[in-house]
Parts: C-alpha cells; structure tokens; sequence
C-alpha cells in the first residue's frame, strides 16, 4: 500500500486520485490487481487533508516498471508526485572463514 495525501481548504472540490503510465489505475488493471481505496478526509486546522491509497493485492515486475502518479486538481490548481521505485538490491551474500 502506498498513500498519497494532500491537504485542501476546498476537499469538496478537489480530487485527489492515481495514475499509472499516465492511465487511470482501473484501466491499466482492469483486473484490480492494484486498485485506488476509498478518498478519506481528516479536518485539520482550517483545510482537509485528503488521502487515497494505492493498494496491490499482488506486486509483480510490471509494477516495479510502471510510473505511478499521485494527482491533486483543485481550482487552486493542478500538483503531481511520482512514485520511483529504487533498484532492486543484490541478495546478500554469506561470508565463510576458511580454517
């Protein structure tokens, strides 16, 4: 599970909302092998801090190639996070005295 969050003073029209190679998650996984969760909104000070999930019933190697983007869109404007994944690192390796 990977959360996006923003916060808003305006939550009932902003959307706040995943994509993934620039496609809508419920069309690249039309199988809802990684879906989108439920929009939840938390009052805090004088805005809303919005927050949706992106959910994976199974992680596979397509996943680690796709560009997931976390989108904000208000009539304040339009802001956007990406979602990188690192390297895969190397197994690590046992070490043996010889003696």
């Amino acid at each position: 599970m990977i959360s996006c969050e923003a916060v808003s003073s305006l939550p009932e029209v902003t959307l706040l909302y995943w994509l993934g190679n620039g496609s809508f998650i419920e069309k690249l996984h039309p199988d809802g092998a990684v879906h989108e969760g439920m929009l939840l909104e938390e009052p805090r000070g004088s805005g809303v801090v919005l927050r949706r999930d992106l959910l994976f019933s199974s992680f596979s190697a397509r996943d680690l190639r796709t560009n997931f983007t976390c989108v904000v869109l208000s009539p304040v404007g339009l802001d956007t996070r990406e979602l990188r994944w690192g390297p895969p690192q190397p197994a690590p390796t046992e070490s043996r005295e010889l003696g």
